[in-house]
């Protein structure tokens, strides 16, 4: 029992609200804060008072947002926070573009809550938020490149590293003869009319990170057209390779070309 009773008085200590408190204060990648009914900061967490600038969190007690942030970005923070103080009603995962007082500019997901006295009279605000902005940044690269993707007459395809189709853009779907969603998980192999040729330039591909060849595809009915095609390792940030971009140019209307060309210089020998 006498045991019993120590460890019972150990996690009573451990659970120590105000430790707790300070742990979470100090540890969180996230910007945690507490304002007044005023919007005034009484607490911020050490991971908020940095990327306000400051060098304790001690220096944010007193200050509103507007010491720190843009007046567009200030007030609408504000308003904000004097609707859950009048309805007493949360915001919860806000997207926010926050902009500091010298123009430099980040993205969080935004929650706030209503803090509350024992008589349940609404004294303040919690607020929690979680940067975002390096997301933002990959999101509108991934919808940049997508753009360009669509426009480009070459066909492009992403597998995994076994074959597997995982994008194409519009280009590559139409000189199959597929739609874009069909071919999604399709095993890209069945698209080649060589497919052993295809395996041994992806091999050098993962050897040396790229390859290059002229290798007839496979239209839905079966007919084959010529292309030049590129394949180009991807990798994730630790270098591991986790796919392949096939670039395709369908040679089929050079092909035309030079067949055109060759005839008119028969004709013109044979006329001579």
């Amino acid at each position: 029992m006498v045991r019993g009773k120590k460890e019972f008085g150990d996690a009573e200590e451990l659970i120590d609200e105000s430790k707790l408190l300070r742990a979470l204060m100090d540890y969180t990648p996230d910007s945690v804060y507490f304002k007044d009914a005023s919007s005034h900061f009484i607490m911020v967490s050490k991971a908020h008072a940095e990327r306000m600038g400051l060098k304790s969190p001690d220096e944010a007690r007193g200050k509103t947002d507007f010491d720190f942030y843009d007046e567009r970005f200030a007030r609408e923070a504000y308003r904000d926070e004097r609707r859950i103080i009048e309805t007493g009603n949360p915001l919860i995962n806000k997207f926010e573009k926050v902009i500091a007082k010298d123009g430099r500019t980040r993205w969080v997901l935004a929650t706030k809550a209503p803090i509350r006295d024992k008589d349940g009279k609404i004294i303040g605000i919690v607020g929690i938020s979680r940067d975002i902005t390096r997301e933002m940044e990959i999101y509108r690269r991934a919808r940049f490149l997508s753009s360009v993707v669509e426009q480009v007459s070459e066909g492009i395809a992403v597998t995994d590293i076994d074959g597997k189709i995982v994008f194409v853009n519009s280009a590559w779907a139409d000189m199959h003869g597929y739609d874009v969603n069909e071919l999604l998980g399709m095993e890209i192999h069945n698209l080649y009319s060589e497919p052993e040729v295809a395996r041994r330039l992806e091999r050098e591909t993962i050897e040396k990170g790229n390859a290059r060849g002229r290798i007839n595809h496979l239209r839905r009915d079966g007919r084959s057209f010529p292309t030049l095609t590129t394949w180009s390792l991807i990798r994730d940030d630790e270098g591991k390779a986790i796919g392949i971009a096939v670039i395709t140019k369908d040679l089929i209307d050079i092909v035309r070309v030079l067949r055109e060309i060759r005839t008119l210089g028969a004709d013109g020998q044979t006329k001579n």
